[in-house]
């Protein structure tokens, strides 16, 4: 073969050509303007193809046996153009060309054709001309695919139907009659198409082909939100994902996930976030109306890719991208929306306290106020925010650019946030498809005052008949020193400041180099090799401040003239990585093969700085040097940090199918980290799932009529957690404080904790196993899967010798826990007309863990700790146990046995008889219920009838308990402070004297069922109208009811994610509210 690029030179190309990466390429004439000029007469093709060669600066490309044995060429011409002569001395020769760059590719016309068959050539494009590369083209059991001109051929009988697909754009069916040959064909783009592709790590794949646990949630299925949020446009959609926001109508405040349960002690629990490809993004610098998709990776197969930071799972976001249609598409979208808050508990009120409380004795007193303090220190919550968006392009180029604007205030006085940002996006790919160049940018500043959640706390517990100022000095606030609620809560926002300014910039770049042009001669193998570098950035800052002016009484309390502080942060990290794909169909086998390299880097840093007592309150936290508390010696007021840590990795992953039936998928990640010790700074983490799509079985014939898929999977993978602070494994210095030495302050310094050249990620061992369905022409499908997860080396702190340890305490990797569960999806479609359709889903889960030890043959830990310690003025008592062989949630505590009549509680020991708290032990405690729900159920019911549309949202959590830790502070006579009513009536045997317990008297079920969300919407016809291509209102009611018995507030704002689900020790209280949104969304 003439200038055959060989084997043996492959390498050496491959690698030139990752160098030129960056590299532009000079402007050249096409082959249509070349001018050349020969005289031969009886001259061998291949001779003249060299005399062209050498005139206009193309190689040509060609196999010998298309070349030899042609007919001589007999050719006079003169400065005439390069394309003039081919088509003068190829066709009569049965050949044809392409031309890319500066390469110019001989084809065969005609070929030998089976008897019986037809070849049918072709070029795809799409709705503007554009070649389509690389769509499937496929008749039975043929296929072939289009080139990097659009470019197909293939052989098949007369009659037989073609079949063109692409992922993004409408399959296109072409019967072809026994006279085709030339059957060119117009692809469209078809977002729903796109539903269909799941994003995996580094890559996408069609659903059929999935053999892990992945969800895909796309945009027709995301919530409503008008918040900055993100995680709340999937909660509840996803099973085995919990979503937890407990201050929903705090503008400043994002929700948990969790997903498949706890998997560490002392690591991180939060999932990995990838958005775009670039993984340990941050979802407060995305606007929602920005995302097109997320693609959740709930097993270890599908998450192990990400090594060490795949343990907790793998959220990956795909945000909206450029359209191509050729057309420009213009998008506005406005939403309003209020917070009213819910009074959930039944507080006494300034009447109720004086005719009842007062009226049987004790230390309160009546202040003369009647001022009712929730009411004082709440308003109703409002935001509005915009959203603009033009998207535009064509196949091989295209782009998006947003902005958007929030400004948000909470349900508190002072809360606010107001933000504005943006996010852009282009894709390029140049002439021939050689190169694709591709940059996202998502610049961000917010301006936050941030609420104080303790307000609610000391309003709901202020004495009722504190009146809001003080009668003596009418200009200052009610000093409330001697109170249970400490300080005056309305006074705490309105005059005391917290203020949060932030600088988010996120941005990506990513250039692609197709190799297949420049490896293979036939551009129209059924083969696909790129490769590609992404180099990724993302800087964010916080700049923090508050201030306390001297006229407040909380500087009157603490003696001094004013506090200020200011502090700063700085979140820096860098990434580069490299992949190459592969994919390739040969015969009926049809293979993807992916290697990379990741190096990324992080670094955070920040200072702070204190000070008191100002000359005026003028200086607010802007002149802390003014304040005369740190010129005081031994006074420093100020701190600072820095570290950084590094992760570089290897991995690849190969996947097979043979004929769309049966698949299988390998993966290995090899991954250092400078978090771990010396002796443990690599780790690998395989992984391998397969699947059998048993409807495509010649045995399934008979159902086929009525079942569409069903395909069943199970998979492997060991992933791992290294989602802790940096330097634990090396003996850091630290100042332990300045200490008054010979007349003079020092600081002592020692080593922060011990040498751990041991210590290593927490490896989790996950195996999952699943059935997907679909049936009735897909008006029912699902999914199933149950899962086994084992996390061994958990990271603990244990007691060490000393010496030869320096500390008496080392954080080192022992101990193991495991989790199983159960999740289902169900999708229905029961009615579809073209004036009315109804489709609605059933999504749930379980999950159950256990610590299985706490100790190996290094380290002996304890078998239990307890956690969650209630606050004063109830010290002393936990309220969940942590412990080897049983479950994360458990409650431990004294079970009620009743109220004497001495009104003191009654308890069971651990005979069962029936004793006095005061008699009571710790041997009587034991487990009384546990806060982890049993269960997880949610629904959503959309309804369409012409241009209305309307969706309910339901979800509930079952067979679990909370410890109601209002009813135990504010449910008896014994607090000091304003109680709940039933303290004088259910609750009034409890004597107000005698000692207070944790007992399960305050434990009750949490089980809840509610309507979390109804939208109703209208769609306008916009056929006539001159300016607008779409318009649409909508109505959206968020937390419009539950179904409980559980007494306190509403059970859905409980954490339930993390160790301690369903437990809270402290008296903090954040309302829940009721949320209205009114939106409207123009496409233009």
């Amino acid at each position: 073969m003439k200038n055959h690029i060989s084997l043996n030179k492959t390498l050496f190309y491959t690698v030139w050509l990752c160098l030129c990466f960056a590299l532009s390429f000079p402007v050249t004439a096409s082959a249509q303007d070349v001018k050349v000029s020969i005289t031969v007469s009886q001259q061998p093709l291949e001779t003249v193809l060299t005399l062209l060669e050498q005139q206009s600066g193309y190689r040509f490309f060609y196999n010998n046996d298309q070349v030899s044995e042609k007919t001589p060429v007999t050719i006079n011409v003169k400065d005439e153009a390069l394309s003039a002569v081919l088509k003068k001395i190829l066709p009569e020769r049965n050949l044809t060309y392409s031309v890319v760059r500066q390469q110019i590719i001989l084809s065969n016309v005609n070929r030998a054709v089976s008897a019986g068959k037809i070849i049918v050539r072709g070029r795809v494009t799409d709705t503007e001309g554009e070649p389509l590369v690389g769509v499937a083209v496929i008749s039975g059991k043929t296929g072939a695919t289009t080139d990097i001109d659009g470019y197909y051929s293939i052989e098949v009988t007369a009659g037989a139907t073609l079949t063109y697909s692409y992922l993004g754009w409408k399959t296109v069916n072409k019967k072809v009659q026994s006279d085709t040959s030339g059957l060119d064909v117009v692809m469209t783009a078809d977002s729903e198409r796109l539903d269909d592709v799941v994003v995996i790590g580094y890559g996408t794949m069609d659903k059929k082909e999935l053999t892990s646990a992945i969800s895909h949630i796309g945009e027709k299925e995301f919530l409503t939100v008008s918040s900055s949020d993100p995680a709340a446009l999937i909660k509840g959609k996803v099973p085995g994902v919990s979503i937890v926001n407990t201050g929903a109508a705090d503008p400043n405040v994002t929700s948990s996930i969790q997903i498949r349960g706890v998997n560490s002690r002392q690591a991180g629990l939060s999932p990995l976030v990838v958005i775009d490809g670039v993984a340990g993004g941050s979802l407060q610098n995305v606007n929602p109306n920005d995302i097109a998709s997320f693609d959740v990776l709930k097993d270890g197969a599908a998450s192990a890719i990400y090594g060490t930071r795949g343990a907790n799972g793998v959220i990956l976001v795909t945000t909206k991208k450029g359209s191509k249609d050729g057309q420009l598409h213009t998008n506005y979208s406005v939403t309003v929306s209020f917070d009213k808050m819910i009074k959930e508990l039944d507080m006494m009120n300034a009447a109720d306290f004086r005719k009842v409380r007062l009226a049987w004795g004790g230390t309160q007193t009546d202040l003369g106020g009647n001022y009712d303090w929730l009411d004082g220190v709440s308003r109703m919550g409002f935001s509005h925010k915009h959203t603009i968006s033009l998207a535009g392009g064509k196949a091989n180029t295209n782009y998006r650019v947003s902005v958007d604007y929030r400004n948000a205030n909470g349900i508190d006085l002072r809360s606010n946030r107001e933000e504005y940002g943006g996010r852009a996006s282009i894709t390029h790919t140049t002439k021939g498809g050689l190169f694709t160049f591709s940059a996202n940018i998502a610049p961000r500043v917010v301006s936050s005052d941030n609420s104080d959640w303790s307000v609610f706390r000391l309003a709901i517990e202020a004495n009722p008949t504190t009146p809001l100022m003080d009668p003596n000095a009418p200009s200052m606030y009610y000093n409330f020193m001697g109170q249970s609620a400490v300080q005056n809560p309305v006074e705490l926002q309105k005059l005391v400041k917290s203020h949060t300014d932030m600088r988010m910039l996120d941005w990506d770049a990513t250039a692609k180099l197709n190799l297949l042009p420049l490896l293979f001669k036939d551009p129209s193998i059924p083969v696909s090799l790129n490769t590609q570098l992404t180099f990724a950035d993302r800087q964010y800052t916080y700049d923090k401040s508050g201030f306390t002016p001297s006229n407040t009484t909380i500087s009157v309390n603490s003696g001094h003239a004013g506090s200020a502080s200011r502090a700063s942060e700085v979140e820096k990290m860098y990434q580069l990585e490299w992949l190459t794909n592969f994919s390739g169909q040969f015969g009926r086998n049809n293979v993807k093969a992916m290697l990379g390299y990741s190096y990324a880097y992080w670094q955070n840093s920040g200072f702070s700085a204190t000070n008191s007592d100002f000359a005026n309150d003028g200086t607010t936290s802007d002149n802390l040097g003014s304040g005369d508390y740190a010129a005081e010696e031994g006074i420093i007021g100020m701190d600072s940090y820095r570290n950084d840590s590094k992760l570089i990795s290897f991995f690849g992953r190969v996947s097979y199918d043979w004929d769309g039936k049966y698949f299988a998928t390998a993966s290995l990640r090899h991954e250092g980290s400078s978090k771990f010790g010396a002796k443990h700074k690599w780790g690998n983490f395989p992984a391998f799932s397969a699947g059998w799509r048993i409807s495509q079985e010649p045995f399934m014939d008979g159902v086929r009529s009525w079942l569409n898929e069903l395909k069943i999977r199970a998979d492997y993978g060991v992933t791992g957690n290294q989602d802790f602070s940096s330097y634990q494994s090396i003996p850091t210095m630290k100042g332990f404080g300045h200490y008054l030495i010979d007349g003079k302050f020092v600081q002592i310094w020692a080593t922060e904790n011990n040498v751990n050249p041991d210590l290593h990620w927490e490896k989790s061992k996950n195996w999952n196993i699943g059935i997907d369905f679909s049936f009735l022409d897909n008006r029912i499908g699902g999914s199933l899967n149950y899962y086994n997860r084992r996390t061994e080396d958990l990271l603990g702190t244990y007691n060490v010798a000393v010496p030869p340890f320096v500390h008496e305490r080392a954080t080192v990797n022992v101990g193991t826990m495991s989790n199983q569960g159960f999740e289902f999806e169900l999708d229905f479609t029961p009615v579809k007309t073209r004036d009315f359709s109804y489709d609605f889903n059933v999504i749930g889960s379980t999950n159950k863990n256990k610590f299985i030890s706490f100790s190996n043959s290094d380290y002996i830990g304890e078998d239990y700790y307890d956690e969650v310690g209630v606050e004063g003025p109830f010290l002393g008592y936990y309220l969940q146990r942590i412990e080897v062989g049983q479950p994360v949630g458990n409650f431990y505590m004294w079970r009620y046995a009743g109220i004497n009549d001495a009104g003191e509680w009654m308890v069971y020991d651990r005979e069962g008889d029936v004793i006095p708290i005061a008699l009571a032990t710790e041997e009587d405690r034991t487990i009384v219920g546990n806060g982890l729900p049993k269960f997880n159920l949610s629904t959503t019911h959309t309804f369409r009838y012409r241009n209305f549309d309307l969706s309910l949202f339901f979800r509930g959590a079952f067979g679990f308990n909370i410890f109601n830790i209002h009813d135990y502070y504010y449910g008896t006579r014994k607090f000091s402070g304003n109680v709940l009513r039933k303290a004088f009536s259910k609750n009034f045997a409890i004597s107000p004297t005698s000692s207070h317990a944790v007992t399960d008297y305050f434990l009750e079920r949490g089980d809840y069922f509610k309507l979390d969300q109804l939208t109703l919407g209208y769609t306008f016809k916009t056929d006539k109208c001159r300016f607008f291509e779409g318009v649409r209102v909508y109505g959206t009611v968020n937390n419009v009811f539950t179904l409980t018995k559980f007494s306190g507030v509403d059970p859905s704002t409980y954490n339930v994610n993390g160790l301690t689900p369903g437990a809270s020790g402290t008296r903090t209280y954040y309302p829940s509210t009721r949320q209205f949104i009114l939106g409207v969304q123009v496409d233009f």
